[in-house]
């Protein structure tokens, strides 16, 4: 089976604990308007020109393939602690480093990634991956038996509102996020805060509603500001993006109306 690639990022400092390396996967089951990798929209080749160079975004690698390229950066994957499965944001930098699976959605390829996740482990490699978890009820069954840390995205709490801007099936989500939420896997919250989509009133109530229902299996929250660092990759494959911006200041409103709930919240600034 092949693994369609967009890019593997090594020394990645941002995609989870220690050093790691970030494959990014091609194909999602959302159309998010602002999101910052639309490379890995769509689950095919694409052609692209950028300042003047064409190329091709994707490309396809066997199990095998894959596997090669991320042993190769195993003796940076160096951690504190032989106890992945943990329980507080502070063990979270006792961590080692490892391979971290984003997208795009990474784990609508979960069952051709199988043989790589266990090789992985065979080689004591830890294993993250960045979801969104719009996908079949028995990929994440999948990802959840062979994946050590999840970061999951919290987008678009209203139903209606879901469907019509990012395609996607709200219920299924919430199904899926109760579903990773009480398997005990360690998982960290990330909220893209995003002006007139995700920052208004009503739908930061609906995620700290939600998110207070499992405070006490979420190890961290994340706020991530609206950037416009994906406008380039737009203008290669002739698309637009869909940014109005965000200030610092309900960034700030919004880390404190998530204060209550107890678990260690940041501002991220990608």
């Amino acid at each position: 089976m092949s693994i369609l690639v967009t890019n593997i990022q090594r020394f990645s400092l941002h995609d989870g604990p220690g050093i790691r390396t970030t494959v990014f996967l091609k194909g999602c089951s959302l159309r998010c308007p602002w999101c910052s990798n639309p490379e890995n929209l769509r689950a095919h080749p694409e052609p692209y020109e950028k300042d003047g160079v064409r190329g091709t975004y994707g490309r396809f690698y066997t199990a095998s393939a894959l596997l090669r390229e991320l042993v190769k950066d195993k003796p940076y994957y160096k951690g504190k602690t032989e106890n992945w499965n943990i329980k507080t944001a502070e063990e979270i930098g006792l961590l080692p480093g490892g391979v971290t699976f984003s997208g795009g959605e990474c784990l609508l390829q979960m069952k051709e990634r199988i043989p790589v996740c266990e090789a992985l482990h065979d080689e004591h490699i830890h294993i993250a991956a960045e979801t969104c978890l719009f996908v079949p009820p028995q990929l994440l069954e999948d990802a959840i038996s062979r994946i050590d840390l999840f970061y999951c995205d919290v987008k678009i709490l209203d139903e209606a509102a879901c469907e019509r801007t990012e395609r996607g099936s709200l219920p299924l989500f919430l199904s899926n996020f109760d579903r990773l939420l009480s398997s005990g896997r360690p998982v960290i919250i990330r909220i893209p805060v995003i002006g007139t989509y995700t920052d208004t009133p009503e739908n930061r109530k609906a995620v700290r509603e939600l998110l207070g229902k499992y405070r006490d299996r979420i190890l961290k929250i994340e706020l991530i500001k609206e950037h416009s660092l994906g406008e380039s990759k737009y203008r290669s494959l002739g698309m637009q993006p869909d940014y109005h911006g965000v200030g610092d200041s309900l960034m700030e409103t919004y880390r404190d109306e998530l204060s209550d709930l107890q678990i260690p919240a940041e501002i991220c600034r990608i």
